[in-house]
């Protein structure tokens, strides 16, 4: 409402909205019944926060943690990336006890705290990084996402899906256009990330100087555009590549486009008279499902460290083929 206690809540929506459109992701997980969660946000006046600004929800009967956990799958993040905010201490003590990854902050006693609340939080767990086009528009990718997932359903086999989601895909070479978002993907993505190598914008600079080649890809089809979301870092001496870094965002996982991103690049490596790639994993709490990501793209295998540390190395002798069912645009700054 417009009075007090009311309009401390219409404060605190204001507030988490903010950090909406500062590319956090707002999901809801609620005991409730469906449809009249869903009045609310549609008929209640004072209710700010939409449903377009939430990326995913469960709101039904089950528990708590066990909707938090579907949540994190289906938005493709991990269980510590999720800050979990609840008035109710039963269910906050619950998802502590069953998701010790997860973020569980006590509530403010009294409606009066909850913006200071909230953006002690935001300080607190939310790390401030220069604002992107692919951060603002952060909710309407994971939305497209759970269309597409619902789309997926019909096809019978993988090939008939990708066929159908008439994939675009630019890839650019580093410009001061792009730095920004290469420096920020290489700070910020942990899962698909071989290596976890952190850069800054002055570090990817001088790698530019440097002569090592640097590539970020933007992805689109029939669903949105998800933006620049994926990266390589490929140094080179004499006739071997070396890749430094290669990742990707979370959200594009499931296209195969990082096996097609690769497959260009080696292309691209070939044309230049490269006949041999390298490249390593790097093991880190987050990036395990990348483990044998190399070996699925015929790398052989070199040395395995007793950390877990792979090595690779791979002989070019010819170009590799990608399917026509994406379009591919290679753009230089030539």
């Amino acid at each position: 409402g417009d009075t007090y206690p009311g309009l401390a809540y219409v404060h605190f929506q204001e507030a988490i909205l903010e950090a909406a459109n500062a590319g956090i992701i707002l999901a809801i997980c609620s005991k409730n019944n469906e449809e009249d969660a869903f009045e609310v946000f549609e008929k209640h006046p004072f209710q700010l926060i939409k449903l377009n600004n939430i990326a995913s929800y469960r709101i039904n009967w089950q528990d708590k943690a066990t909707n938090i956990q579907e949540l994190a799958g289906e938005l493709n993040i991990g269980l510590d990336s999720i800050v979990f905010i609840d008035d109710n201490p039963a269910e906050r003590e619950r998802v502590k006890q069953m998701l010790p990854e997860v973020i569980v902050p006590d509530f403010p006693a009294s409606p009066f705290l909850m913006v200071s609340y909230f953006k002690k939080i935001y300080e607190d767990h939310f790390q401030t990084y220069k604002l992107t086009n692919e951060d603002l528009s952060k909710t309407s990718q994971y939305i497209a996402n759970s269309e597409r997932n619902i789309f997926k359903k019909s096809f019978t086999t993988v090939e008939e899906y990708l066929k159908s989601l008439e994939m675009e895909l630019t890839i650019y070479e580093a410009s001061i256009f792009t730095i920004p978002r290469i420096a920020q993907m290489t700070q910020k993505t942990n899962q698909f990330n071989l290596t976890t190598f952190r850069y800054t914008e002055d570090d990817i600079k001088n790698k530019i100087k440097k002569g090592e080649l640097i590539h970020c890809l933007s992805v689109k089809d029939k669903f949105g555009d998800n933006g620049i979301a994926v990266l390589s870092i490929i140094q080179i001496e004499n006739n071997i590549a070396f890749i430094d870094s290669l990742l990707l965002s979370c959200r594009i996982l499931g296209r195969n486009i990082e096996g097609v991103y690769l497959n260009f690049i080696i292309n691209l490596l070939f044309d230049k008279n490269i006949t041999e790639v390298r490249s390593s994993y790097l093991p880190s709490n987050k990036n395990k499902q990348t483990k044998d990501f190399y070996e699925k793209m015929n790398f052989n295998l070199v040395e395995t460290k007793s950390d877990g540390s792979k090595y690779y190395s791979l002989q070019l002798t010819q170009k590799r083929n990608i399917e026509n069912y994406y379009t591919i645009n290679y753009i230089t700054n030539e």
